[in-house]
């Protein structure tokens, strides 16, 4: 974590935010109220399941989730007249997706369609049975597919990674930046309900920091009157500290959770952080990452939005921070802490609440909770033990020798001690002659490669692999259920980029070349990953922290039959462990169209030519990630 020091923003901020209402007006220059027509049911009331800049697991949000009541089947309209400059279609994502040029230079976007208008549909069609392939990524000439403003593009449906119906609508700007579609003014869609806030969190930022006389995290319920959350208590606090904020909007009409794209924080009224999330670029979407807190989210579930910037964080939509938005309170301060929480249609909420400075103490009164063996935060390691009447000093281990710390505090019952793993990195300790192993590896660094090499196993960090310096925990072993286990920390810290791996296998294996390797993180379903085996090794890499190991699937795909009527022939598909890779179909040994739903487990066929009749030999292939193949093979009369 940095070191902050005191700055004034007085003398810059009048410049600060002529440059922000600069930038946000060349977002949205040449770009007319009235320019686009909304997309569904157009002068009719509409609702959203999501809003532009709304916090997602792995991005940020881009455009509106329109919904389109539970059904397939809408009609999508073209909301300005313009040419049709890409259309993708696939199992995953945006599944049938069309993307459409317009004059004056933005880009509008449809996505999970059902099915495209005939013009289109037969475009696609001809290209895929080109390329001989379902899933397609294609590039129209200009003008070879024009759209009239409010001509029917497409029905409505549920493909891709959508969850159930809906349509997801974006507008792009010039350079292909996600602008917000409510700032267009769409009469179809009303909100006058301001942002709830459920959840504060003050965060102790480094190992000096405490809140109410401890180190950590600690989230707080609000009370609300009106429109203003505020806390009951004052929270004493030490050193540099951190605010996070969970809330979310609603619009009127739909009870979903939605985003908000301004916020605000100041102290004592000084700005001390911004945020207006008005554009999105897709190069910064895994940002998201560290924009929220991960560790919290993997812990709580919920999505904290941070009111600070931290390292590795290099979003854009910060308009204005101070100390990057930490706040730094000394013993007898007295800081008023208030938020505005403000939603793409000018309502407003506010979050009040006051920190008072108090001095660190060794000893506190508070009840502290015990984690189990060890827990980290950024670049502290916590230690949790029985308190002693005679003997309470631990003694930490590693490879260049031992290091004996009293307690950093405690209550009557526990004790709490603190490492700062950025000048020791322990692989174990002991108290009261027990030595309890943390098994950390390594130290590894943001921003640069980096190689770890342990005895059965290595981890290689490129440059764009991590957004902080991380602290490996790992180890290789059988576990008591002889289950082989490449441990690689737990899924605590958000990855940038990939990270690449190699292990010996440790187990016993009738034949290695059939097995891959799977995440076990959740032991009930594992997830396929792959890898390769050559020289004695396994080699793969993981985009999150987690536990592996080596499963053999020697299942081939399920194929069942479905239909055979109208000139179609359907099936369900289905793979038990490594899952559905490839499949391929022929009539009378010439390539024939599948159409995939991997949700339903559908695919049926598609003629290039509907008058055809869909007679002769038909077979169908399909692969997993294994390797393993099923074959059908059935004559159609």
């Amino acid at each position: 974590m940095k070191n902050y020091s005191k700055l004034k923003l007085n003398s810059i901020l009048p410049i600060l935010l002529l440059v922000i209402c600069h930038n946000l007006s060349a977002q949205y220059e040449g770009i007319d109220k009235d320019y686009f027509d909304f997309p569904i049911q157009p002068d009719k009331t509409n609702f959203l399941s999501g809003t532009m800049g709304e916090l997602r697991s792995s991005h940020f949000h881009a455009g509106l989730d329109i919904k389109t009541e539970g059904k397939e089947g809408l009609a999508v309209y073209s909301a300005a007249g313009g040419y049709v400059s890409r259309i993708r279609i696939g199992t995953g994502g945006y599944g049938n997706c069309i993307y459409v040029q317009h004059p004056n230079g933005t880009t509008t976007v449809y996505a999970h369609l059902q099915r495209f208008n005939t013009t289109i549909a037969n475009y696609a069609l001809k290209q895929q049975y080109k390329r001989k392939s379902f899933t397609v990524n294609l590039f129209p000439q200009r003008n070879e597919l024009k759209l009239t403003k409010g001509e029917i593009l497409g029905l409505s449906g549920n493909s891709g990674s959508s969850t159930g119906p809906h349509l997801h609508f974006e507008i792009r700007g010039a350079n292909q930046e996600v602008l917000d579609p409510l700032k267009m003014g769409f009469s179809e869609i009303t909100d006058n309900i301001a942002p709830a806030v459920q959840r504060i969190a003050v965060k102790a930022m480094n190992i000096d920091s405490r809140v109410n006389d401890q180190f950590g995290r600690f989230e707080y319920s609000l009370k609300r009157k009106d429109n203003v959350f505020s806390l009951s208590d004052t929270v004493e606090v030490y050193g540099q500290i951190g605010i996070e904020l969970y809330a979310f909007d609603r619009l009127d009409g739909a009870a979903n959770k939605n985003g908000i794209p301004l916020i605000d924080m100041y102290v004592n009224d000084e700005l001390y952080f911004e945020q207006n999330i008005d554009t999105i670029n897709f190069s910064q979407q895994k940002n998201i990452l560290i924009h929220t807190n991960y560790q919290a989210q993997k812990e709580t579930r919920r999505r904290f939005n941070k009111l600070y910037v931290d390292d590795g964080n290099s979003l854009k939509f910060y308009d204005a921070t101070f100390n990057d938005g930490i706040i730094d309170v000394k013993p007898g301060d007295i800081l008023a802490i208030e938020s505005s929480l403000t939603d793409a249609y000018g309502n407003e909420s506010k979050v009040k609440f006051i920190l008072k400075g108090k001095k660190v103490s060794e000893s506190i009164s508070q009840q502290i909770t015990k984690r189990p063996g060890s827990y980290i935060q950024d670049n502290t390691l916590m230690l949790f033990q029985d308190r002693d009447s005679i003997l309470n000093n631990i003694t930490l281990y590693n490879q260049e020798g031992s290091l004996p710390i009293a307690p950093t505090y405690a209550s009557e019952k526990t004790n709490v001690y603190l490492v700062d793993l950025r000048r020791f990195l322990p692989k174990e300790f002991s108290y009261k002659n027990k030595t309890i192993p943390l098994h950390f590896a390594d130290r590894i660094p943001a921003a640069n490669a980096h190689a770890y090499l342990s005895d059965t196993y290595s981890l290689t960090f490129s440059k764009t692999s991590l957004f902080d310096t991380v602290y490996i925990r790992a180890r290789h072993f059988i576990d008591e259920d002889d289950v082989e286990v490449f441990e690689v920390d737990q899924d605590i810290y958000p990855l940038k980029g990939a990270i690449n791996a190699e292990f010996q296998p440790l187990g016993k294996y009738d034949d290695l070349e059939k097995y891959h390797v799977y995440n076990i993180s959740n032991p009930k379903r594992p997830g396929f990953v792959g890898g390769k085996y050559s020289d004695s090794k396994f080699a793969f890499s993981f985009r999150s922290f987690g536990s592996y190991t080596l499963l053999k699937d020697e299942d081939a795909p399920e194929i069942k039959i479905k239909s055979v009527k109208d000139g179609r022939i359907s099936f369900t598909i289905k793979d038990s462990l490594s899952g559905i890779n490839s499949f391929e179909a022929k009539l009378n040994g010439k390539w024939i169209l599948m159409n995939y739903e991997p949700k339903r487990s559908l695919i049926w066929s598609e003629r290039l030519d509907k008058n055809k009749p869909l007679i002769g030999e038909f077979e169908l292939r399909v692969s997993d990630n294994a390797g393993n193949e099923s074959i059908f093979k059935q004559k159609i009369d």
